[in-house]
C-alpha cells in the first residue's frame, strides 16, 4: 500500500508540474484544494495534500491566505548561451524531434543562444565535448549513457553548472530530468490490449540496458502481463542488436522472422508492443507480406506520415513540446539557484488509437487530471 500512495502523490505531483510548464496553469491561477483533488482523482487526502507540499517545495506552487494555493509568479534569470547536447542526429527518424527543440528555445526565450552538438553515437566524442563546453551557461543533454561518461555529468552537476538530462537518464547520476512518463503509458496501452481480450504481447526493443526509458517500458510490459496471470513472458520478447539501427533492412528482416517464430510457434503472441516506431515499421511491414493480422502499439515518436499505421493500431505519442519546455524552465531555475535537490520531471504522453480520436485508457486514478486543471 506504501509504494501505491507514494506512486500516487508523485504522479499527482508531475501532472501539473508538466501543466504549468506548458502553461496550461498560468501563474497566479488557483488550483483545486487538496479535499477537491482526493475526491476528484479517488485518492486519499492525504496522497493529494502530499502533492501540494511536493509542489510547494519545488516552488511552483504558494498558498495565499484566503485564496487557497496558486501557481507561483517566477523570476528567472535569462542566460546568454545553453549547450543541447544529443547522442546522435538522425533526420530520417525525426531525432531530436523538432518540437522538443521548439519547447528548448520557447522555454529559454528569444534572448538565449542554443548552441547544440552531436555526439555522433560515440562516447568518446561525448566525454571530449563534456569536458569542453565553451563558454556556456548551462547544459541540456539527451545522452549516450554509457557507463564511462556518467561520472563526467556527475562532477558539472557537483560543482553545481547546471545541467538537465533528457529522455534517459543513466544509472546513478544524480541530476534535473526530464522523460516521458514512461511506465505510466505503457501500462495504458496494455491495458487497452488486454481490455480487447489479449495476453500474449510481444515485446520489441533495441539492447540497451543503459537507457532507462526503455527498462521502465519494459518493466510496465512485464507488470502488465503478470497481471493478468502470465509470468512467463520472456519467450515473448525480443531484443535486437543495436547494430542494426543503422541497417534497416537487416533490421526489418530480424523483425519479420521473429514475426513468423511467434506468430506460428507454440502459444503464439496474439498482439505486440514497440519500444519505438522502428520496430512498429518493420512490424506492419512484414505483417502484411505474410498476410497476418496482428494489433499493435507503439511509442509513436515520428510524424503521423512517416509511420502509416493500420486503424486500431495504440499509439503511444510523447509530448515532445512539453518535454523540451519543461526541460528549459528546469535549466533556468537551476540557473537562479531555485533549485536545492535534483528534479526528475515526468512528463505524461497521450494515447491515441490511428483513424480513431484519442482514447482514456484505465490506468491509475491518478490519470483524468484535465478534467480538474482546465
Amino acid at each position: 500500500m506504501q509504494g501505491s500512495i507514494l506512486k500516487g502523490w508523485k504522479s499527482i505531483a508531475e501532472d501539473v508540474a508538466a501543466k504549468i510548464a506548458t502553461g496550461n496553469l498560468s501563474p497566479g491561477q488557483r488550483l483545486p484544494s487538496g479535499d477537491d483533488i482526493a475526491a476528484e482523482l479517488g485518492v486519499s487526502r492525504h496522497t493529494a495534500h502530499r502533492a501540494i507540499e511536493e509542489l510547494q517545495r519545488q516552488g511552483l506552487v504558494v498558498r495565499q491566505r484566503r485564496w487557497g494555493t496558486v501557481v507561483a509568479h517566477r523570476e528567472r534569470k535569462t542566460v546568454g548561451r545553453v549547450a543541447l547536447m544529443v547522442d546522435r542526429f538522425a533526420p530520417a527518424v525525426n531525432f531530436p524531434p523538432a518540437e522538443m527543440l521548439r519547447g528548448i528555445s520557447d522555454g529559454l526565450g528569444e534572448d538565449t543562444d542554443l548552441v547544440v552538438i552531436d555526439a555522433r553515437s560515440d562516447p568518446s566524442v561525448e566525454a571530449r565535448r563534456l569536458m569542453d563546453l565553451g563558454d556556456v551557461e548551462g547544459l541540456i543533454v539527451v545522452p549516450t549513457a554509457d557507463p564511462a561518461n556518467t561520472p563526467r555529468l556527475q562532477r558539472l552537476v557537483d560543482e553545481g553548472f547546471p545541467v538537465v538530462v533528457l529522455d534517459r537518464i543513466p544509472q546513478g547520476l544524480r541530476a534535473n530530468a526530464v522523460t516521458s512518463d514512461n511506465e505510466t503509458a505503457t501500462l495504458d496501452a496494455l491495458h487497452a490490449l488486454e481490455a480487447s481480450g489479449h495476453r500474449r504481447i510481444g515485446f520489441f526493443s533495441f539492447h540497451k540496458p543503459g537507457f532507462s526509458s526503455i527498462r521502465e517500458r519494459h518493466t510496465a510490459y512485464v507488470s502488465a502481463l503478470e497481471e493478468v496471470g502470465l509470468t512467463d513472458h520472456a519467450p515473448h520478447e525480443r531484443w535486437f542488436a543495436t547494430e542494426l539501427e543503422s541497417d534497416t533492412p537487416r533490421l526489418f528482416q530480424a523483425i519479420s522472422d521473429s514475426i513468423i517464430a511467434l506468430t506460428y510457434g507454440p502459444n503464439p503472441i496474439t498482439a505486440l508492443f514497440c519500444v519505438q516506431d522502428m520496430f512498429a515499421a518493420g512490424a506492419i511491414d512484414a505483417l502484411n507480406r505474410h498476410g497476418i493480422d496482428l494489433p499493435l502499439a507503439t511509442f509513436n515518436d515520428w510524424p503521423a506520415a512517416m509511420l502509416r499505421t493500420p486503424p486500431g493500431t495504440l499509439r503511444i505519442v510523447q509530448r515532445a513540446h512539453a518535454i523540451g519546455l519543461r526541460a528549459a524552465e528546469l535549466l533556468l531555475d537551476s540557473v537562479g539557484g531555485n533549485i536545492r535537490e535534483p528534479r526528475l520531471v515526468r512528463v505524461p504522453a497521450e494515447l491515441l488509437v490511428s483513424g480513431l480520436e484519442r482514447i482514456s485508457a484505465a490506468a491509475s486514478p491518478d490519470r483524468p487530471m484535465e478534467a480538474i486543471f482546465q
